[in-house]
């Protein structure tokens, strides 16, 4: 699945937003605040990023909160273990599969 990193700034008030859409639509990111962290300004620079959000989306970039365009690339929801409410990163797109949830172990059918 591919890995969802969202780049931010304290200031930013659309990074705000971009953070409640991932959250809403389930989706699971990792976000790197360039107000606090050199190395993710760092990045930044790298990939010619001049504004945020800036979404990294596998090898795809989106800088703004184009929603449409994060659902395209997107490959994966979170979904909820029935047992343990524990919270896993589950494809999309793949029809109705069997999951197992790796902290208590149950089985359980997931349509993404």
């Amino acid at each position: 699945m591919k890995k969802v990193v969202l780049y931010t700034t304290d200031t930013c008030p659309y990074c705000t937003q971009a953070k409640a859409f991932l959250r809403e639509e389930g989706i699971h990111y990792q976000e790197k605040n360039a107000s606090k962290d050199p190395a993710a300004q760092q990045e930044m620079a790298s990939r010619n990023l001049r504004g945020v959000p800036s979404f990294l989306i596998g090898d795809e970039v989106v800088v703004g909160l184009d929603k449409e365009k994060v659902l395209r690339l997107v490959d994966h929801r979170l979904g909820t273990c029935p047992k343990c409410r524990s919270k896993l990163r589950l494809p999309i797109g793949k029809g109705k599969i069997k999951a197992t949830c790796p902290k208590c172990g149950t089985s359980f059918d997931w349509k993404g």
